[in-house]
Order: C-alpha cells, then sequence, then structure tokens
C-alpha cells in the first residue's frame, strides 16, 4: 500500500492540533479564555498550517481562494491566542475553518493521488497579486525583488533557495524602511538597541502600525511575523546539506522560504493595507 501524500498527513495532523483546541475550549469556563494552556495550542495549531500545511496546499495548486480564507482565519486565530479573547469568537473562526474542510481535503486528495490537472508553476494568489502591485505603484525596485521572489518559488527544481529567502526579507525591509526613515522612528522616542546602529524591522512595524492607530494585538501579530521572517532567513543561511541528500535540502528549503513568505506577507499586505483595498 502506497504511503499517503505528506500533504494529506500534514492536513490531517493539523485537525487533530485543532481538535485538541476545541476540546480545550470545551473544558474552560467562564466568556474568555485566559489560559495559558489553549493559548498556546491555539498558536501551535496556526504555526502548523504555516509552517507545514500552507506550503503543500500551494505546491498542489489548491484553489488560491480557499488557501486566502485558511490564511486569514488562522491569522485571526493567532491574534486571539495573543490575548485574552472570548471563548465565542474562537469557535466563531473554527467553525469557518469547519466549513470550508470538505472541499478543500477532497482537493488534496485528488491532486495528491494525481487526479486532476496539476499545474507545473506555482499560481500567483489574489494577496500577492495586490503586494506586486502596489508595490509596482510606490516602490518599483522592491516589486522587482518581490517578483523574483514569486519566480524563484514557481521553480521547484531550482539548486537553492536561499538567496530567495533573502530576497523575501529585503522586500520586508525596504518597505519598513520607505514607510518609517530612521530618523522618523528615532523623532518617536524608539531607542535603538544595543549593538546596534538604526532601528530594528520590529520596531519600523510597531512605529508604522501604531501611528495608524492599529490596537495592540494586532500590533504584536505583525512583530511575531517580522522576527520569524528574520530568524528564518538566519537559520537558512546558516544551514548546511546535513538531511540525507541534497535533494532532500532542496526541497525542505522551498517548503521553509514559502513558509517564512507566508509570514512576510502576511505584514505586508498590512503594512500596504492589502486587505482594505480589497474589501
Amino acid at each position: 500500500m502506497p504511503s499517503p501524500h505528506p500533504a494529506t498527513e500534514e492536513w490531517a495532523t493539523w485537525w487533530n492540533e485543532l481538535d485538541e483546541l476545541v476540546a480545550f475550549l470545551r473544558r474552560g469556563k467562564g466568556e474568555l479564555v485566559s489560559t495559558s494552556q489553549t493559548r498556546q495550542q491555539a498558536k501551535d495549531a496556526v504555526q502548523h498550517y504555516f509552517r507545514h500545511v500552507r506550503p503543500h496546499l500551494i505546491e498542489l495548486s489548491i484553489d488560491e481562494a480557499k488557501i486566502e480564507q485558511l490564511d486569514r482565519i488562522s491569522q485571526y486565530l493567532l491574534k486571539l491566542a495573543s490575548t485574552t479573547s472570548r471563548r465565542s469568537t474562537y469557535r466563531t473562526r473554527i467553525r469557518e475553518l469547519n466549513n470550508l474542510r470538505n472541499e478543500i481535503e477532497t482537493s488534496i486528495e485528488i491532486k495528491a493521488t494525481g487526479g486532476g490537472s496539476r499545474s507545473a508553476t506555482r499560481l500567483m494568489t489574489a494577496t500577492e497579486a495586490a503586494i506586486l502591485a502596489t508595490l509596482e505603484r510606490i516602490i518599483p525596485s522592491t516589486a522587482l525583488s518581490y517578483r523574483q521572489a514569486l519566480q524563484d518559488l514557481a521553480e521547484s527544481q531550482r539548486a537553492s533557495y536561499r538567496g530567495t529567502a533573502a530576497e523575501v526579507r529585503e522586500v520586508l525591509r525596504e518597505l519598513l524602511d520607505h514607510l518609517a526613515p530612521d530618523e522618523e522612528v528615532l523623532k518617536s522616542g524608539v531607542k535603538i538597541e544595543k549593538d546596534l546602529k538604526r532601528p530594528t524591522m520590529k520596531q519600523k512595524a510597531t512605529f508604522i502600525l501604531k501611528a495608524r492607530g492599529v490596537g495592540e494585538s494586532t500590533r504584536k501579530t505583525a512583530e511575531d511575523a517580522v522576527e520569524a521572517v528574520q530568524e528564518s532567513v538566519g537559520a537558512l543561511a546558516r544551514s548546511v546539506y546535513t538531511r540525507g541528500s541534497l535533494s532532500t535540502h532542496v526541497v525542505t528549503t522551498r517548503n521553509e522560504v514559502l513558509t517564512l513568505k507566508g509570514y512576510a506577507d502576511a505584514v505586508l499586505a498590512d503594512l500596504l493595507q492589502i486587505h482594505k483595498q480589497t474589501v
């Protein structure tokens, strides 16, 4: 009997984690969820989605609109978990995921087993298209870097993706520099961290979102995403080929870059106010 496709396995694992989250919510009492165990379970489920499920959905060319919906709901769950939130709101978001479950699960099974057509290239999602169009309007040179990252990730046989990871980070850095020049950030009272000569990417993201009146929990989600991008790029730069074979390393690295790009896109969409443009 053939082994299950990794997409099928990761999808099943993710839903096991969501089922555990539902169990925590049922055991709890009161209107608000404040226990660290339940909130951590929610964070773990979201991280599993972005790190292990989403790359496979993109690889299999699952309907981009469905991926967009999963992204938004997962990001909302992460926002809920970052602070004390209503139990009913958690349940609403999980019901929304359940409404998408059967259709996406069926698509995964069909495409993972070779049924239907499987695209040889990676399709651009609506959010990616909006990010690209907005960057082309305000920072054309940065838009070229973002387009290059998309093209790199469309090449499933590429020899290395570490340069792609750096490209994604630089897109985020250049946008932050454009929206939050060093002098403006420092004028606001932000202190430069020890051993650094300028504000960090995280400080700039916080400065921009604060200036727009964005709430603390939303800012925290963006800050965490910026840190995840930084840490992931650093880890990839330090990595060596120790995963058994070069081909295994390349496949794993591509999935890691897709994951960090998911975090970067979430921040880019917030900074460029993409979702407000498309409502």
